[in-house]
């Protein structure tokens, strides 16, 4: 086992009681057994302290994974530094990100669908409002997506030394 810290990687959506921690806990789920990764959330414009949003709960207890004890962070610049890599769930995240930390480097800030070959510039739509089958198409939208960030970033192919350019397009 290394002695390293842990690499952290943080997602971020708006008011992290949704997307975000169903992406932080699904991955966290997907990666078990992985002590080399710490998986956290925060949002753009959350109330420090939310709880999830109680579909979002249910939508996670369908997969055996409790979300129950989450509560919402504010994103920070001090987070965003921190993190190995963050993890947008739209373009507007992620340019709000770069606002708020502009020295923030191409190979760090990724879109959650950035590596996914068809639809890399594809957003995470957000089920807050919507029903239990808003949130379990948002769950299951992460979790696809989530497969190829694991790919890329947490078990690269050996002879990939460094994450690939997931930048994309923006779009006005």
């Amino acid at each position: 086992m290394s002695s390293a810290p842990p690499k952290t990687l943080l997602f971020v959506c708006t008011g992290n009681t949704c997307r975000s921690p169903m992406a932080e806990r699904l991955a966290a789920s997907l990666c078990a057994g992985m002590p080399d990764w710490h998986f956290a959330s925060a949002g753009v414009f959350a109330s420090p302290g939310e709880p999830a949003s109680p579909l979002a709960v249910d939508a996670l207890r369908e997969r055996g994974i409790p979300l129950e004890d989450h509560k919402a962070r504010a994103l920070s610049p001090n987070m965003v530094r921190e993190a190995d890599h963050v993890v947008a769930m739209t373009a507007g995240h992620r340019e709000l990100i770069r606002n708020m930390a502009p020295d923030i480097s191409k190979e760090k800030l990724h879109l959650l669908h950035g590596f996914d070959p068809q639809k890399p510039d594809a957003d995470v739509m957000d089920p807050f409002g919507g029903t239990l089958d808003t949130y379990r198409m948002a769950r299951d939208d992460i979790e696809s997506a989530l497969s190829n960030l694991i790919l890329a970033l947490i078990r690269p192919p050996p002879h990939q030394k460094t994450a690939p350019n997931t930048e994309g397009n923006t779009h006005s």
